[in-house]
């Protein structure tokens, strides 16, 4: 039995198609004022749940792609201070054998004056500054009193009257001339639960080749704890997942190297500033033609104990440079990432342009025809037919 057709229905037929067609165009008119393919979750939950681990990736990769922007900065100053370093070292070693030439006492002093005024730039470049950190002062910042640890409330580094170098506080020079041995063994890994400090200096008097004549034993437990701790004291920063890497030199690691004893042959700690002063103290001590201690054979051993402390600096330097290249092949790797997580969130949330409007211009179309079929159909009523 065929039912009958009434004009009522055929208009809620129509009107319901025309409703359809309106969404569809409403969806694609949002997708192209929007440029996502979705406005809810609804439209497409498992494209928003992707988009969205995109999103997180990209986040996090922001965040150490900014840590390595400020890692290359903080290397490049404390690169450039090392460099500074060597160089008034590298000043010093041709005072010391131009020094070998003096002629007058005038040159004596003047020597001095130099080598003097180069150890006193040492000490200023070591508390070189980038933003609000002293790039190899540990954790002191400028203007921190709070833990009052530096001698002079702000600086790292600084110089008492007797000569002695201080670093955050603690007196430096007191470990020049230290063997190998108790830096390495003892103080890098000391626990000073049940020590004394007789027990120390017990320790120290029992190392071969200890000289307490250069390395006084006079300084404390705490002392070697803290110098301990100080030596091993870095700015660091993450700069990737699981990966922490220092982005400053410590004072201390700059400070000290390793050379052999000239008696002993043995390796001991040596400090560059405390090179500097004895270098100063012999060239202060020439005069033509009277041996007062100073002789040409001592300045002989200390050409090499400053070529030492040159070849360490470079150390340092080559050490930046591998920490910058490591930061630099993390940089094209994040790059790289960030293009791969950009082209993931775009595939799960971006519309395609050229097919929104293509789709549009065909739903327009429908749409039109639609109205225009609608028209035709619904005109005719049975008044028309009466008439």
């Amino acid at each position: 039995m065929v039912s009958r057709v009434t004009n009522t229905m055929l208009q809620n037929t129509l009107l319901s198609n025309l409703s359809m067609n309106l969404n569809r165009m409403d969806k694609l008119q949002n997708q192209l004022s929007s440029g996502r393919k979705f406005g809810h979750i609804s439209d497409d939950p498992s494209a928003l749940i992707y988009g969205q681990a995109a999103r997180n990736k990209l986040a996090r990769l922001g965040h150490y792609q900014a840590n390595v922007e400020s890692a290359q900065s903080w290397l490049t100053q404390a690169e450039a201070g090392v460099m500074e370093l060597n160089k008034v070292v590298g000043a010093v070693y041709e005072e010391l054998v131009s020094a070998g030439s003096v002629k007058t006492d005038k040159d004596k002093q003047n020597l001095a004056m130099v080598v003097s005024q180069l150890r006193d730039h040492y000490v200023d470049t070591l508390n070189t500054v980038y933003g609000d950190r002293f790039v190899f002062g540990g954790y002191n910042t400028p203007g921190d009193f709070a833990t009052n640890l530096s001698a002079d409330g702000i600086k790292p580094f600084s110089v008492d009257n007797a000569g002695n170098l201080f670093f955050n506080g603690l007196n430096v020079s007191q470990f020049d001339g230290i063997p190998f041995e108790v830096f390495n063994d003892m103080f890098k890994n000391i626990d000073p639960s049940g020590m004394t400090d007789a027990d120390l200096e017990a320790a120290l008097l029992a190392v071969p080749g200890f000289n307490p004549g250069i390395a006084p034993t006079d300084f404390t437990v705490a002392d070697a704890v803290r110098f301990s701790r100080l030596y091993n004291d870095n700015l660091s920063f993450d700069v990737a997942p699981g990966v922490t890497m220092p982005v400053t030199m410590n004072g201390l690691d700059i400070l000290f190297y390793t050379a052999s004893n000239e008696t002993t042959g043995l390796p001991e700690m040596r400090n560059t500033f405390s090179v500097l002063s004895d270098i100063h103290e012999a060239i202060n001590r020439i005069v033509p033609g009277i041996d007062t201690g100073a002789s040409t054979d001592e300045l002989t051993k200390m050409i090499k104990t400053a070529q030492d402390a040159q070849n360490h600096l470079l150390t340092k330097t080559a050490e930046i440079g591998g920490r910058q290249r490591r930061l630099e092949l993390l940089e094209a790797r994040f790059a790289q990432d960030n293009l791969n997580y950009e082209k993931m969130r775009s595939d799960a949330e971006d519309a395609d342009m050229a097919e929104v409007i293509m789709f549009l211009k065909m739903s327009e179309t429908v749409y039109q025809a639609a109205l225009s079929a609608g028209a035709r159909v619904i005109q005719p009523t049975l008044m028309d037919f009466l008439r």
